[in-house]
């Protein structure tokens, strides 16, 4: 486990829980806000004037708003982790800690403390969203995640383990330092990069079961909301897509530490011809260029 806890990881947990409520708060009230309409009120059966079919959560899985409700997360995650990222590092979901776990990069007690901070967060982003729309947070579910119809368990499964590892090898990408000595990577622009990811992300699967590729988020809503159906595709799925990311950046890396292990040997055992830099116009002074003319013969 190896880690105490110190001033720097007590800021860093809070970081995670506060970071992922406000994340969960955000992007989960844009999904109930659209949820109170007639139509979605109807649905929900929380509008007593208006008579139909009971189907709570409908209006976000077959929401007519895709293209708003994926900026909304991808926005959402790309403000946070950037707020966070000077804390903890930004995760604010369980799969990035696991995977950067994974890989070495934070301690086993560090990751096991960001998932529970980070579950907190969301169950309480969640609440914050059920104690303001009532009507909307129960029209949608509070923007649960589960399978949409006509989609079984496996595709849930397999496009959660596909999109997180997405999003983790963005991550992972996205935040890698070292690139920027032999590329023209910036990791200030990481957030962008990862909001990006988010977005594509919930336009592909928010018909299939609401997108979640993160844990808490889907932990936090279900926690509030009491809807644990399939809850167990959206953990193994994101997790299972985050070690995966890890373990391909992780070749990737080495493969290319390799390389410039191969490149640099060369360099030494082969001595180059190292040719003067040429320092252009302004690195000839008028007194220089004078002296040439005279010297020509020129008057």
């Amino acid at each position: 486990m190896g880690e105490k806890l110190s001033t720097s990881l007590a800021k860093a947990l809070f970081a995670e829980f506060f970071c992922t409520l406000f994340f969960v708060y955000l992007a989960t009230s844009a999904v109930t806000s659209g949820c109170r309409t007639g139509d979605s009120a109807r649905e929900s059966g929380n509008n007593p004037n208006l008579t139909g079919n009971v189907i709570p959560g409908n209006c976000f899985l077959a929401s007519s708003n895709l293209l708003g409700i994926a900026i909304a997360f991808g926005g959402s995650i790309a403000i946070f982790v950037y707020a966070a990222a000077s804390f903890s590092g930004g995760h604010l979901n369980p799969a990035v800690s696991v995977a950067f776990w994974m890989s070495g990069k934070i301690s086993a007690m560090r990751a096991i403390l960001y998932v529970v901070f980070q579950c907190l967060g969301a169950c309480t982003g969640s609440a914050l969203v059920l104690a303001i729309d009532h009507i909307g947070y129960m029209a949608a579910l509070g923007a649960s995640n589960r399978l949409n119809t006509g989609i079984n368990p496996a595709n849930a499964w397999a496009a959660e383990t596909i999109l997180t590892c997405v999003l983790v090898f963005t991550v992972f990408a996205a935040t890698d330092t070292t690139r920027s000595s032999s590329s023209g990577h910036l990791s200030v622009l990481a957030p962008f990069a990862i909001g990006l990811a988010v977005l594509l992300a919930h336009l592909v699967a928010v018909p299939i079961d609401g997108c979640s590729i993160n844990p808490a988020r889907s932990f936090g809503v279900a926690a509030v909301s009491h809807d644990w159906t399939h809850q167990w595709i959206f953990w193994v799925g994101p997790i299972g897509g985050g070690i995966c990311a890890a373990a391909i950046y992780g070749i990737l890396s080495a493969q290319n530490d390799k390389d410039e292990k191969l490149q640099s040997d060369l360099e030494e055992q082969q001595p180059t011809l190292r040719m003067p830099k040429y320092a252009g116009a302004a690195g000839v002074s008028v007194k220089q260029t004078n002296r040439a003319v005279a010297g020509a013969g020129v008057v």
